[in-house]
């Protein structure tokens, strides 16, 4: 596996604190008044798995707690496209994107009326598959991911994996997660920098300090937003700085119970920050 290049960074008491001073001379003087205001979901990976068959009731979840849309695959959704177009209309959500193999999530994406498709593809199909979604007014996004054990060698788990995929596939975008960034030592503040406009989804996902850097899946790495290692504040001043115009996807593994009052506390601490 090779060496992370990512910036160095510190955790002292709970807190990331990014060692390079530059980022923060770059983010210092944006104007938290001039906010932008951001749609912000809620991934359906927080809901439990025995509620896999009953959309309704997540997507009325996602609507009473306080978000304005959800992201999930098209076999977990489980239902027609132009039916999950009207419960949404029903609920008053957004299904923001979804992921998987690309013609048939375009498709899908097309027929529901989704804006953004999760995918991968080699890069000799760029073109192909980036004028077949935008004909469809949908945009293709890359996620870095830790790499799955028989799956590494290719993978784009880091920043500098993501920055690549992206310069050689012209007309993709990207969807950081801010989580499996900080598991591989790359700090998502400096990865959305440098990603500028190409970002255009956040998966918003936060791991416990210990976590940072090792580069790997461990039990109980994942915590509730504002709870971990990521710098929240930090995260929105850089996307302000790129004029970040997507959404933001709260994600948190579900590995507790008490759901809904997880989705209203991850929720709040967005809004304590301005959003």
């Amino acid at each position: 596996m090779k060496r992370r290049n990512a910036i160095r960074t510190m955790i002292t008491g709970g807190v990331m604190t990014i060692s390079a001073g530059s980022v923060r001379t770059i983010l210092a003087g944006i104007n938290n008044n001039d906010r932008s205001k951001w749609q912000i979901g809620h991934h359906f990976w927080n809901w439990p798995r025995e509620w896999n068959s009953d959309l309704d009731t997540r997507l009325r979840l996602t609507k009473n707690t306080g978000y304005d849309g959800f992201e999930s695959k098209p076999d977990e959704i489980g239902i027609d496209p132009l039916e999950l177009k009207d419960k949404c209309s029903q609920y008053g959500v957004i299904c923001a994107g979804i992921g998987g193999s690309v013609k048939s999530s375009v498709d899908y994406a097309f027929q529901a009326g989704i804006k953004m498709v999760r995918t991968q593809f080699p890069k000799e199909e760029t073109k192909r598959w980036v004028e077949y979604a935008g004909e469809r007014d949908i945009i293709l996004t890359a996620h870095n991911h830790i790499g799955r054990e028989g799956f590494r060698e290719n993978a784009v788990e880091d920043g500098e994996d993501l920055l690549r995929y992206l310069d050689e596939r012209p007309g993709m975008y990207a969807c950081p997660d801010t989580g499996h960034l900080l598991l591989c030592g790359s700090d998502p503040v400096q990865t959305i920098l440098e990603l500028g406009e190409r970002c255009r989804f956040v998966h918003l996902k936060d791991i416990k300090s210990s976590c940072v850097g090792i580069d790997q899946a461990k039990k109980g790495m994942w915590v509730e937003l504002g709870k971990g290692a990521l710098d929240v504040d930090g995260v929105t001043k850089a996307l302000e700085k790129v004029k970040f115009d997507g959404w933001l996807m709260v994600e948190y593994h579900p590995e507790q119970r008490d759901y809904e009052q997880s989705a209203h506390r991850m929720r709040q601490v967005l809004k304590d920050i301005g959003y």
